[in-house]
């Protein structure tokens, strides 16, 4: 079951990662991070935040590489907070209004009821959550295969490298269906992440 101590924030959330610097207590009260970047244009529509030490950013190369195992990803992700919050002074900070460690979260979730199930469509590759999101029929055949694993599921065909645009997820085996509990959506060094966004049928229909 979720957790009913979190109000602000459910399953299928998406959150913006942000690499951030140092810490320090915000004029309310809350907490105010210093972002070390990706550096963007514009707030994200999400109020979630997904916070990463800076001095984890080696992480990214070795995502974009293929070198991050299920345990890698556990690892960074306990030293990550999962948050609720606002770009302030030019987007130079993010005031946070709630936060929580999110590696528990994710656990805690791994039973959630009511979590979408999406087919796969074959023809072009993708599940539609509401836009395309790519997974390669070999990702989605290991997702099936594996009873739990972290792997890259689509890098963009036309660029053909990960760092500029490309689809992670780590899937486990729950029942008849393969749930999605964690995706990381990169572009171009920006990271949408979604936190059990939804899954799918552990064995395709004949």
């Amino acid at each position: 079951m979720p957790s009913t101590a979190l109000t602000w924030i459910e399953p299928g959330a998406s959150a913006t990662l942000i690499w951030h610097g140092a810490v320090a207590t915000g004029p309310g009260g809350g907490r105010l991070y210093a972002i070390s970047g990706p550096a963007l244009e514009q707030p994200p529509a999400s109020p979630h935040f997904l916070l990463a030490p800076a001095e984890d950013d080696a992480f990214a190369a070795r995502l974009y590489r293929g070198q991050v195992t299920l345990g890698d990803l556990r690892a960074f992700l306990a030293r990550c907070r999962i948050a609720q919050g606002a770009m302030v002074d030019e987007m130079q900070y993010l005031a946070v209004a709630e936060e929580a460690p999110v590696l528990p979260l994710l656990d805690d979730w791994r039973e959630a009821p009511d979590v979408p199930a999406l087919p796969y469509l074959d023809d072009i590759n993708a599940f539609m959550p509401a836009a395309p999101l790519y997974v390669t029929a070999e990702a989605h055949a290991a997702a099936q295969r594996e009873p739990e694993q972290f792997s890259t599921a689509w890098v963009c065909d036309e660029c053909g490298d990960a760092e500029d645009a490309g689809v992670f997820f780590w899937t486990a085996q729950r029942g008849p269906a393969v749930r999605v509990c964690f995706l990381i959506h990169n572009d171009a060094g920006t990271w949408t992440c979604r936190l059990h966004p939804f899954e799918f049928a552990k064995e395709t229909p004949a």
